[in-house]
């Protein structure tokens, strides 16, 4: 063997190219360049066989622009074996090949094709912030690697410690799509193994790969114990699908699945549909009544299909789909949790379409088709909309089932047509706009219609200038009837009916602004604004009482007559000023108003739809409005009524969003109604019952890790806690856990969850108490 030394002892650090040391002149070099570059304190030629010897502080670097990636290798002590393309490295090995990292006690490596062997071997995967160690682990592949005895976490490895949490195997195989792969896997919370699985598979990139998701655990007094293992399947880059099977003790076995798909950025769709053969039955025996209302819950085929689409014709034209089919009323109360409930659900549609559902105590389920085109100045749509009834139709009585007949079914809205617009009127300040409506509302047994409703308008502006600013508009309004009646029902007046309105509406408002100079070139803004608003409807009759739940189809068949004259003296408070910077800064610090409407009509009560022996209230109750924002994240306001016929406070509202410094927060609002029949502008009645509620919300991060959260729901009117709930989280580098416990009238809920960093939910306990 024969030696060169390239460096002596005093030189700290050579860079050298490789191509120009192998070669034996110009033309060689060109001929056969090699695209490494080593640093070293000390750099030794080895002519048989041909290659370096580097030692101290090693660092070997293939830049971008000459290989398929860039790569990155520094050790203590390293040779390269020009002929072979082969590289052996010891001590303190690190390995930077694409984005993945990779340390090592050793390494032997084909530099070329990117394979080799490392000892005591971790490889870091920043896409999922993925830790993988092996005591031996062979590169097989640019980005593919098999582990022997190795473990996976996301928690970054500390010498000497077990990670918080870590999936130990015999064998891993990190393969070029992204999966990891193991064999006899092993969950350890530190050092104590939790649960053994033969096989377990999941993404260790950020790629979408077919593979079993981490399972759902679950524990509840009603339904048992629960296991769920989701399955995800990549259909395409643009469509996937994900199963949801499960068990639950007291159940029976759960079906579920998920289909997603994307056409492009207004063109997507999610489709759920969840199933299961119920084992559980209620109504037999009176202490076992889910929500102790009596009713027999014997449905032994439960399911919940939901879905949301939307996609994009072009020329503006868009559709919607939204599906929610349910098999009774109760199972989106019991099924609101978890992987494939209710809450989870909800959210997905939410921030995604932009669209959630019908709240889960809400019987009757909504599921709708539309098809909307745009102008500048109209929107037309088409639709077909179809309501499903839930709720149970047997109810224990003494202790025999009856059947609850209900004299109506759901409407059918098939189709609906709806055409608004507004354009300008050419040379004037006038503008002419219109509503329009046709529906077909059917039902199985009941009274239908078909529906027309017309209501054009004239709309213009007070000339600008002056003190006055102000609107004006005024309409007429045709609803035709052609009514139906359906299965068993009957209508025995007049098929057709028709309704005429007229409406005018007028509003004028001025504007006093005033500045106060507060110094150092801050200013405080007052603003007023006085307002006077007329309301004016007149209609020739309403539709007879059909009989239904409220006696009419919807809102437009009932029209309230108005003669209404309302002021407003409305203020507004604005702090500003400018900054260190020379910039202009300002805020809204708060506001008041004060607002009231007056009855012009003359009608005596029974006309105006009160009884005979009840009073006519002329005035509506005086309204303050005010809130006031201290700091620029707190905002505090208040609203009250007061009557002017000595009936005292009939409303108030406490309301306050404080969001302190460091991730603290307070929520609340305290709301008391005196009667529920009243509605704005608020004239005085006794109809309804009086409500007084409390719904408060508290957040506090106690330490880096750790947060605390409640929720509470109270009810002084009925004198119960509607919903009460607090949940723990803490949260360090590569875990969280969630503890938390919730109380409602029909259910008590302690909770824990686990999840991991880069793997997903681990693991879901609950039980009810």
């Amino acid at each position: 063997m024969i030696e060169r030394r390239i460096t002596s002892s005093g030189v700290l650090c050579i860079v050298l190219i490789l191509a120009a040391l192998f070669g034996f002149g110009p033309d060689s070099a060109l001929a056969r360049p090699v695209p490494w570059e080593i640093t070293a304190d000390s750099l030794v030629r080895l002519n048989d066989p041909d290659s370096i010897l580097a030692e101290g502080n090693v660092i070997m670097i293939r830049p971008k622009s000459q290989g398929a990636d860039r790569m990155f290798v520094r050790a203590d002590w390293a040779r390269y074996d020009k002929e072979r393309g082969t590289v052996k490295a010891r001590g303190n090995v690190y390995i930077l090949s694409g984005a993945d990292e990779i340390t090592a006690n050793s390494a032997d490596m084909d530099l070329e094709g990117e394979t080799g062997t490392f000892t005591d071997s971790t490889i870091f995967l920043p896409e999922t912030h993925m830790f993988v160690t092996g005591k031996e682990v062979i590169k097989t592949g640019e980005f593919s690697y098999t582990l022997k005895k190795g473990w996976v976490t996301a928690c970054k490895p500390e010498e000497g410690a077990n990670p918080p949490w870590s999936f130990t195997s015999t064998t891993t195989n990190l393969t070029l799509d992204g999966m990891a792969h193991m064999t006899n896997a092993v969950f350890h919370v530190k050092d104590a193994p939790l649960a053994y699985t033969p096989y377990l598979t999941f993404p260790a990139k950020t790629k979408r790969e077919t593979g079993v998701l981490f399972p759902e655990w679950s524990n509840s007094s009603r339904s048992g114990f629960g296991l769920m293992v989701p399955v995800f399947l990549n259909i395409s880059p643009s469509t996937d699908a994900t199963l949801y099977p499960g068990y639950l003790s007291k159940r029976g076995i759960q079906y579920g699945g998920e289909f997603r798909y994307v056409k492009g950025p207004e063109s997507r769709g999610t489709f759920m549909l969840g199933y299961l053969h119920d084992d559980l039955r209620d109504g037999a025996d009176l202490t076992k009544e889910y929500k102790n209302d009596g009713l027999i819950r014997s449905e032994k085929n439960r399911y919940w299909l939901r879905g949301k689409a939307n996609h994009d014709f072009g020329d503006h034209l868009l559709g919607r789909l939204d599906l929610d089919i349910v098999s009774d009323q109760d199972y989106l109360q019991e099924f609101r949790d978890g992987y494939f409930g209710f809450m989870a659900s909800n959210r997905l549609f939410l921030d995604e379409f932009g669209r959630d559902l019908r709240e889960e105590t809400i019987f009757e389920r909504e599921s709708s088709l539309q098809l909307i085109k745009s102008w500048p100045n109209m929107v037309a749509s088409a639709e077909l909309r179809t309501r499903q009834n839930t709720a149970h139709d047997l109810k224990l009585v003494n202790g025999t089932p009856v059947f609850q007949a209900q004299t109506t079914s759901s409407l059918q809205a098939l189709p609906r047509f709806d055409f608004t617009g507004r354009v300008p009127v050419s040379g004037t300040r006038i503008s002419a706009a219109w509503e329009t409506e046709y529906v077909n509302y059917w039902r199985t047994e009941g009274v239908g219609t078909q529906r027309l409703d017309l209501h054009p308008k004239l709309i213009t502006f007070l000339p600008r200038g002056g003190w006055l600013e102000g609107k004006v508009s005024g309409g007429v309004r045709e609803t035709a009837y052609q009514l139906q009646s359906y299965g068993n029902s009957s209508w025995d007046k007049d098929s057709f009916q028709d309704r005429q309105a007229y409406d005018f509406a007028g509003n004028m408002a001025t504007t006093f602004l005033r500045e106060f100079n507060l110094g150092n070139a801050d200013w405080f803004e007052h603003l007023v604004r006085p307002n006077l608003i007329y309301e004016y409807l007149t209609r020739t009759q309403e539709l007879p009482d059909i009989g239904d739940t409220l006696g009419y189809f919807d809102s437009v068949d009932r029209l309230e007559s108005k003669n209404w004259l309302t002021w407003q003296l409305n203020n507004y408070f604005t702090i500003g000023g400018v900054n260190n910077k020379g910039g202009f800064w300002d805020r809204n610090l708060g506001l008041f108003k004060i607002m009231q409407t007056y009855d012009l009509r003359e009608d005596n009560p029974v006309s105006l739809g009160l009884g005979a022996t009840e009073k006519r209230y002329d005035w509506s109750d005086l309204r303050f409005e005010t809130a006031v924002s201290p700091l620029a994240n707190w905002v505090l306001g208040y609203q009250a009524n007061v009557s002017m016929y000595g009936k005292g406070v009939s409303r108030y509202a406490l309301l306050n969003n404080y969001s302190f410094t460091g991730g603290h927060s307070l929520g609340l609002d305290y709301r008391y109604l005196k009667d529920s029949g009243m509605v704005a502008p608020y004239f005085y009645t006794d109809l309804g019952e009086s409500t007084h509620d409390l719904i408060g919300s508290l957040g506090m991060r106690l330490s880096e890790t750790l947060i605390a959260n409640a929720y509470l729901v109270k009810s002084f009117s009925e004198n119960h806690t509607v919903e009460s709930r607090v949940r723990l989280s803490y949260q360090p580098a590569c875990w969280m856990m969630d503890l938390e416990t919730s109380k409602t009238a029909d259910d008590q809920r302690v909770m824990i969850i686990f999840s991991l960093d880069g793997v997903g939910r681990a693991l879901r306990f609950g039980r009810n108490l």
